[in-house]
């Protein structure tokens, strides 16, 4: 896949769920975001996804978006999908791991953390 500029990533945001609309409003504000150029399996992804929501939920970490994202990539079963990463850590904000459709590009699963327990002084937004 050629490379993805910011604006097509935006375009690629159709849902309205906490967590894309907070990853959309992070690219919008400058976050940076980076796009991993082979795609694997959604079931692969899916096994990925899951240990790492257990490792944050054990650490305390913020998490927004993860019983969703989980649900919509084992919806997509074996079918190959981009992983994309906007990190607003800097301003305060969580890192979005984006999961992708790579044609048409389409966001199909999004999930926000944060880098400190909630409440903590880098909790990121409520």
């Amino acid at each position: 896949m050629s490379e993805v500029s910011l604006n097509e990533l935006i375009a690629a945001f159709d849902s309205d769920s906490e967590a894309d609309i907070r990853a959309k409003n992070a690219l919008i504000s400058g976050a940076s975001f980076e796009i991993f150029p082979k795609p694997l399996p959604a079931s692969m992804l899916t096994g990925i996804l899951r240990a790492r929501v257990k490792s944050l939920q054990r650490r305390n970490k913020p998490t927004i978006g993860a019983a969703e994202c989980l649900a919509s990539l084992a919806e997509k079963g074996e079918q190959e999908l981009l992983v994309a990463y906007v990190n607003d850590r800097e301003r305060g904000g969580y890192l979005y791991p984006l999961y992708l459709d790579p044609q048409p590009l389409k966001v199909v699963g999004c999930l926000g953390f944060g880098s400190s327990p909630e409440g903590g002084p880098d909790a990121g937004p409520a």
